[in-house]
Order: C-alpha cells, then structure tokens, then sequence
C-alpha cells in the first residue's frame, strides 16, 4: 500500500456511499469474504460516483457486493499505485475464471 494511505470501508448502500469522498482513488468490492471486483477512478469519474453506479447495478454482479473499501488520492498516479496494491492482494489475480453453467 502506499504510504500514508488511510484504508476506509463500508457496506454498499446508499448512506454509506454518500460519506464516500468524491475524490479520486481505487476501491475493492466484496461479497462476504470475497473479492469480487478491484477498479478505480478516472477522468471525472470520482470514488463516490463509481461506487454509485455500482450499487445502481450497472456492471452487472458487483450490485451483489456486500461492502466495499477504498484508498482516495490526490493524483493519477497516486490512483494507480493504490489500485495495484489493492488489485495485487485481492487474490484476483491467482484466481482460476469462473465458468458459467
């Protein structure tokens, strides 16, 4: 994790994203005790506002996360390396892909 970073989490409901900063950032989300999707903001898009859309339902399975955490910052780069280091220890990376039945 970056240095100085201060990890902040919640569950995915509607106050509880309201508190969210509308700053830039990365974010996980989980279902449970797994992680089920690792992004993070760009352009205008904000922590807040990503969070949002998820709980709208607009990727699809990520509206069944159960909470989320996120890592806000300053710059893009600053973005970027939070999200490598939530990406790189959410175990998504190791993860066999899920087939559909």
């Amino acid at each position: 994790m970056v240095e100085n970073a201060q990890q902040q989490q919640g569950p995915l409901d509607k106050a509880e994203i309201a508190l969210v900063p509308a700053s830039h950032g990365a974010y996980r989300l989980w279902d449970a005790g797994r992680v089920l999707f690792v992004g993070m903001t760009s352009g205008t898009r904000t922590l807040r506002s990503e969070l949002l859309r998820h709980w709208r339902g607009d990727f699809g399975h990520t509206r069944n996360a159960s909470h989320f955490e996120y890592l806000a910052a300053t710059t893009a780069n600053e973005a970027h390396a939070h999200y490598l280091s939530l990406y790189l220890s959410s175990g998504l990376r190791d993860a066999s892909p899920r087939t559909r039945l």
